[in-house]
Formats: structure tokens, sequence, C-alpha cells
């Protein structure tokens, strides 16, 4: 017997959303419909609508077409997917912040006198040698998988609050969804943080921006961030 068919209208009604969505959905190739002879109107079966509601659950995430048509091809599974497009969106939170903070200092400057196009070279803001040497080598461990040698720059505060096995995991959970690493970008301090440097490391998908917070010759503090780059 013949499986039921709802036109696109209903279907449209029946799900909450619109025939030139389902329409435009159909031209990328990520839904389908079934032709019915002497019918000008699109009809669906039960697996097509089922199929339908999936791809509205992951546009109600955010997730792009082309995320979409990815993962249909085979080319990824679903929690790369959604944690890609997680890491997009906090690199893209993460960089939004940065430039408010700019913003900020910017009209501040402007509001006491100052002049924004001043380039400020003081002394201060260009990091030890012993800093960035240790900000490096500790990089290149990173980036290495070396985590043990990582953990023995971290100060006993740190490596406490921090044990070996939950920074592995938190490394191992961040790198997920950034690709194949493809290079390192820079190496900054904060500037007005001056015990606070800052690797920019580029991977396939996303930047990461790995943040370490010095006490003396130990790092103290560790923030893992995607990024734009």
């Amino acid at each position: 017997m013949d499986q039921q068919l709802l036109d696109i209208h209903a279907v449209c009604e029946m799900l909450g959303t619109t025939s030139r969505t389902l329409r435009f959905y159909e031209e990328k190739g990520i839904i389908s419909s079934t032709a019915v002879p002497f019918q000008s109107r699109r009809q669906y079966d039960a697996a097509q609508i089922e199929h339908i509601k999936q791809i509205l659950v992951l546009r109600s995430l955010g997730l792009p077409i082309t995320k979409i048509q990815e993962l249909q091809q085979g080319n990824t599974d679903l929690s790369s997917v959604i944690a890609e497009h997680k890491a997009e969106i906090i690199a893209s939170i993460v960089s939004k912040s940065k430039k408010i903070r700019l913003l900020d200092e910017a009209l501040s400057t402007i509001e006491n006198g100052g002049d924004i196009f001043a380039e400020n070279q003081a002394a201060a803001s260009t990091p030890s040698y012993d800093r960035l040497h240790i900000a490096n080598t500790f990089t290149n461990s990173f980036l290495s998988g070396d985590l043990d040698d990582c953990f023995s720059y971290f100060t006993e505060m740190l490596q406490a609050c921090l044990p070996l096995t939950a920074f592995k995991r938190v490394v191992s959970d961040t790198l997920h969804p950034l690709g194949n690493f493809v290079c390192k970008r820079k190496t900054e301090t904060d500037e007005e943080i001056h015990n606070v440097l800052y690797n920019y490391l580029e991977y396939e998908k996303l930047g990461l921006c790995v943040k370490l917070v010095f006490y003396k010759d130990k790092i103290h503090g560790i923030w893992l961030n995607y990024c734009e780059l």
C-alpha cells in the first residue's frame, strides 16, 4: 500500500516552518520531497517529514547549511559538528569582547584629552626573555602532546588546583573541534598586566589563545580560549 503523503503546506503547518524554507533546504540538498504525477506542490512521506524535523533541530542550534551538508556527506559526525560550532561562537564572543575593551579604552583616552593615535612603546610592554622563553618552551611541549612536561612548569598551587589528569582532559576537550595544527602565530604580553603572556596558535578550523599567568618563573594560571586569527 502506498505511504500517505502530505503536501508542503500541511507539513509547514505541522512543523511551524514555511514553504520557502523547505524549498530552500531542498535546493541545498539537505532534504528531499516525493514527486507525484499531476501534483504541482511538493509532497512528503513520513520518513522525509522526520528528516525535516531533524534538520529544523540542527538549524535551531544555529548550525549553518554547510555544516549540515558536511554531516550528511559523512565527512564528520554530529558531536564534532556541534563542538566546532560551539567553538566558533566562543571565539566570536572572545573577539568581540576584546574589541569592546579596546573601544572602551579609546573612549576613555579621548574623554581624558589623550591621543589614541600615539604609540605606547613603554619598555614594560615587552615580555622578559625568561618568561618569553618559558612560554615558548611550554607551548612547544603543548603542541607535541607532552603534557607531563607542560605540567612541570606549573606552580605547586596550580598543580593542586588542576591535577595532571584534569589538565589532560581539558586539553583534549579543547583541541577536539579545532582540526590539525597549522602554525604558531605570535606571542604577546598583556598591556596592563605584565606577568600575563598570550600564545596564539592557528589550527585548521579556528585559532587557540593560550593565556599564561606567571608567578616568578612558574606558570600560576592557564586559560585556553578559542579565538579568530
